[in-house]
């Protein structure tokens, strides 16, 4: 009888699991973790104002900084930090034409100059491990930058102390409410009239009060200490409030009453990323991609072929007629309806990715899954679209983070580890696996695998050898069979080992 006449049986998840006698069991869950909740926030049009007068009050701080630095290093050959650009605050607030760095809430000035303390100390610790040689010049930051008006990425930070949240007591297992903002109620929106027709004449500058509390919208109410609070507007016309705060871990809710979280349906489970199959497990299940950035592309690509002719069109007109001419109506509509779909995308991408991770964490004690260099693959221009659409990172974050709450334990092997090519059932390695090749044969004992579902189990299987080495608190590294009797690995002895060879 010949080797291809032999079909050797492909192993499951009940037999990877069979070979580990003793298996971590749940941990008790913390009773703080940091987390946060997400609420819509609608505020009116004066207090829109008010947020984009304060998100350009600490661009312009930074540019500032970013100006004083370079012309420390030129004369002086030396920087300034947090503290030395803290000490000029009161003094700039009371020079004269920059009363309005006054308006804005002090933690939000302030957190400009802890956010360019950490960029700078990023900048100099980079250029040093370029120098020894354990970074490239292309992976290390570069020096702090000038921040655009034209830039989104601009936000509001509240100090948790100055915030108070009211919740509404029609529904209070909604999280509905209120939010109440330092300095909202007595902050002066400046803003310009046009005399003698439509941009002809001077400008009035005419103050505004402002109502102090925002209606929220949210899915879940911070149970906890609020520790801050940052304000950012996702898309046009979109305000986001996200609410960080200390608290007990978060549990399920069903008509207002807490939900324990269900007891495990099995002791680990491997799961495979990919993005033909968002997941694949061990047990064979496989999760198919939802795809939002697919659906969604040529929505896409048809907004940003229309937002490239409108800009294309002014910036013609500004070199024919040699001045700056500014964004029009139909213009600036393009760009919002391109902010629009990106943003649809990103909820469609997070819910899918939460419900996963969260189904994930509750059916297995141990979580099994690959190190990916997500970084690394989105380089590849025939693989970037579906990379980032798949949300692998992402995914990898939440299984983490959940694990953690709920008790349970969480293992990413190495990245380069060759658990496609690796049979499951005898451990010959393959030297080659192309990625178009979804099954092959094992050459040694003839077991017929699935590419993905082969990777899952041996995922799996070394995700459990990982989780029993480290040794947990009801399990013990020596407890197991599968790892006295598995094969060790070359050159990677502990000292222990190693002193007891040399004696």
């Amino acid at each position: 009888m010949s080797l291809d006449d032999v079909q050797a049986d492909v192993p499951t998840e009940a037999d990877v699991l069979a070979s580990f006698p003793a298996l971590p069991d749940v941990m008790d869950p913390p009773d703080l973790v940091q987390q946060a909740s997400v609420f819509r926030i609608y505020p009116d049009d004066t207090q829109i104002a008010a947020f984009r007068q304060w998100i350009g009050a600490a661009r312009w701080l930074w540019n500032r900084y970013v100006e004083i630095n370079q012309h420390l290093y030129d004369y002086e050959g030396r920087f300034a930090f947090q503290q030395e650009l803290s000490s000029l605050l009161p003094q700039m607030k009371k020079a004269q034409g920059l009363e309005w760095l006054a308006e804005p809430p002090a933690s939000h000035i302030v957190d400009v100059s802890c956010r360019f303390d950490q960029s700078l100390r990023k900048f100099l610790d980079d250029k040093q491990a370029v120098r020894a040689g354990r970074m490239s010049k292309n992976a290390a930051a570069g020096f702090p930058r000038f921040k655009s008006k034209r830039d989104r990425e601009g936000s509001v930070y509240v100090s948790g102390q100055n915030v108070r949240l009211i919740r509404r007591e029609a529904n209070p297992h909604a999280a509905r409410g209120w939010v109440e903002l330092p300095a909202m109620d007595q902050t002066e929106v400046w803003e310009r009239t046009v005399k003698g027709g439509k941009r002809k004449g001077q400008v009035d500058e005419l103050p505004k009060p402002l109502r102090k509390a925002i209606r929220i919208r949210g899915g879940r109410w911070p149970e906890g200490h609020v520790q801050s609070v940052t304000i950012r507007e996702d898309a046009p016309g979109v305000w986001i409030m996200s609410v960080q705060y200390l608290g007990p871990p978060p549990k399920r809710k069903r008509r207002g009453e807490d939900i324990d979280v269900p007891d495990p349906e099995v002791a680990a489970r491997g799961y495979d990323l990919g993005c033909s199959s968002a997941a694949v497990g061990s047990d064979g299940s496989r999760l198919e991609p939802d795809r939002p950035l697919r659906k969604r592309v040529k929505r896409l690509r048809r907004a940003q072929r229309r937002s490239a002719r409108r800009r294309q069109a002014r910036l013609d007109q500004a070199q024919e007629k040699k001045k700056d001419i500014p964004r029009s109506r139909r213009e600036r509509r393009a760009y919002a309806e391109e902010a629009r779909i990106h943003h649809q995308v990103r909820n469609a991408r997070y819910n899918f990715t939460h419900q996963f991770t969260h189904r994930a964490t509750a059916k297995a004690v141990v979580t099994c899954a690959e190190d990916l260099n997500v970084s690394g693959m989105i380089r590849n221009p025939k693989l970037a679209l579906s990379v980032s659409d798949a949300g692998m990172g992402e995914i990898l974050r939440q299984l983490e983070y959940k694990s953690e709450w709920r008790g349970r334990h969480f293992v990413k092997i190495d990245r380069w580890a060759p658990s496609s090519k690796t049979c499951s059932g005898c451990d010959h390695k393959l030297d080659e696996l192309s990625l178009s090749t979804r099954r092959w044969v094992c050459p040694a004992c003839g077991a017929d695998h699935d590419r993905d579902e082969n990777a899952a189990l041996n995922i799996l299987r070394w995700g459990l050898k990982e989780a029993l080495r480290r040794g947990t608190p009801k399990v013990t590294p020596g407890e197991s069979r599968a790892l006295v009797g598995g094969k060790s690995r070359k050159g990677k002895r502990t000292r222990r080992n190693s002193a007891r060879k040399a004696q």
